[in-house]
């Protein structure tokens, strides 16, 4: 099967495809036009690059179909602003009681997809857990999962003083996984779930990340049970979501970075 397919009149022959192509599976020198080397489709990862990058909108790729594409956008958000909105964000553990629309977590999911993956490879799905009597059995569980702890006993403590000291009280709990086997399923996860993160700040909720959730999935089937957990498939992370109940007014301090320059 030909991977690539070059329009000749429109291809200015700067060898830009050549140049980006991750796995090199495209070359041109000279007066010639790109061209793939043999096997090219069977090594593809997919990634699409040698068609974005095209300025003349003049290679299309076989395994990356022209009509997926979307228009890079133009206007983005300056260094300042990105700042501001990093400093910015709080792992949220006060919710209103109010639900996050499936329009903002069909967005939010819709940018976590977009998160690059090892090699291009894109194992992670997705699970949204929102129906409340779900909900609290995945907190009652993870309590109970905690209790041989002597680390978490003022968290058990707590609940069992009716805290949702797990959940949070998150209207919505967004979960990560991939395939157990898969070997890069918790740095694509973190990627994935850091892109959904930052977006939903940007768009006024409030977002803590699932640890406790993700370690009692691990080691507790019935936790992976009640979240809805396919066969097959490991649990890599998650965030709980909900409209923050309160704002934040300053930054608080961190430790200071610990660098080696060589």
């Amino acid at each position: 099967m030909s991977l690539i397919t070059v329009d000749t009149k429109l291809c200015s022959k700067d060898g830009l495809c050549a140049e980006v192509c991750p796995a090199r599976l495209i070359v041109q020198s000279g007066d010639d036009l790109p061209r793939e080397i043999e096997g090219a489709a069977d090594i593809c990862i997919r990634c699409g690059h040698c068609v974005a990058v095209c300025p003349k909108g003049a290679l299309s790729n076989s395994l990356t179909p022209a009509a997926d594409f979307l228009p890079a956008p133009k206007d983005l958000p300056t260094a300042e602003q990105t700042e501001g909105l990093l400093l910015a964000r709080r792992s949220v553990r006060e919710f209103k009681e109010k639900p996050v629309s499936r329009e903002d977590l069909e967005l939010l999911i819709e940018i976590g997809r977009r998160a690059p993956t090892a090699s291009n490879s894109q194992n992670i799905s997705w699970i949204v857990v929102q129906e409340p009597g779900r909900l609290a059995k995945i907190e009652k569980l993870c309590v109970d999962w905690m209790r041989p702890m002597a680390a978490r006993a003022h968290y058990v403590r707590m609940a069992d003083e009716g805290n949702a000291m797990v959940l949070r009280g998150a209207p919505a709990l967004l979960v990560a996984h991939a395939p157990q086997s898969y070997p890069w399923g918790d740095s694509d996860s973190a990627i994935a779930l850091s892109y959904v993160e930052l977006q939903a700040v940007s768009m006024g909720l409030g977002v803590c990340w699932a640890g406790l959730v993700t370690r009692a999935a691990e080691a507790m089937p019935e936790v992976a049970a009640a979240i809805g957990l396919p066969e097959g498939q490991k649990v890599f992370g998650g965030l709980m979501l909900g409209h923050p109940k309160y704002r934040y007014r300053q930054v608080p301090p961190r430790v200071a970075a610990r660098v080696l320059w060589h």
